[in-house]
């Protein structure tokens, strides 16, 4: 048995997963939220990759509200797998937003909050500009 294969971090749009799929190249697609062009995009290519039997895998290496962006559109489509997750993100992640991320046993519970179920603390998001140091960088790899 072949194990499955899974791209499409890189991938922007369904356009640049059309030939992935049409040439049946992968098994999961794995579009970024913040790249693929929002929830709206990331739904299309979960349409898209369920007409041609693949699953779809958020590559998600980014702060809550990712997360909760690619979590929503997760659990609004039949093709879901799995959802690449920050553990142990940066220790301030959850000051950023009203709510900590609901994870429990595995998944993320989402909200029935209006929007993604939170706000952003902008007194908090101000005090981290920028590019993380390298000190915060150093949890992601422990």
């Amino acid at each position: 048995m072949v194990p499955p294969i899974c791209v499409g971090e890189r991938h922007y749009t369904r356009h640049g997963f059309r030939p992935v799929l049409e040439n049946h190249i992968s098994d999961v697609i794995m579009p970024d939220i913040t790249r693929c062009g929002g929830p709206s995009e990331m739904k299309r290519n979960a349409t898209m990759a369920e007409a041609y039997g693949a699953l779809i895998a958020p590559h998600n290496p980014n702060g809550p509200l990712s997360t909760l962006a690619s979590a929503h559109v997760c659990a609004a489509i039949p093709n879901f797998f799995r959802c690449e997750f920050m553990l142990n993100d940066v220790a301030w992640r959850d000051t950023v937003i009203t709510q900590p991320l609901d994870v429990r046993d595995g998944y993320i519970h989402l909200s029935d909050r209006a929007g993604l179920g939170v706000d952003l603390v902008e007194p908090e998001m101000e005090k981290h500009p920028g590019v993380r140091g390298l000190q915060e960088r150093a949890s992601f790899y422990v």
